[in-house]
């Protein structure tokens, strides 16, 4: 990623950048991202077959979309996802 050390965001800047809380970071919260400050990296993981999960902004429920739609949302919010191997489980 070229970013230098990661971590985990701070409140201050969930909220600030994705309007979440920690707990509910989520790829929907680009939705929030409107000066496109954030930088959108998923997990080449995520574009096996079958259904995506996901937080609707608050980490007490749990949404279902496909990758297609997905990526239909991300356009839709001017995000292109950058797709990285990030060592999740493989099948």
């Amino acid at each position: 990623l070229g970013a230098g050390r990661l971590s985990f965001g701070s409140p201050e800047r969930l909220g600030k950048y994705l309007g979440v809380e920690p707990g509910s970071v989520t790829p929907f919260s680009v939705i929030n991202d409107t000066g496109h400050a954030v930088r959108l990296v998923l997990d080449q993981g995520l574009q096996a077959p079958g259904a995506i999960n996901g937080h609707p902004l608050t980490n007490t429920m749990t949404t279902a979309v496909s990758l297609d739609d997905l990526l239909r949302f991300f356009a839709a919010t001017g995000h292109k996802p950058q797709w990285l191997d990030l060592g999740g489980p493989s099948e």
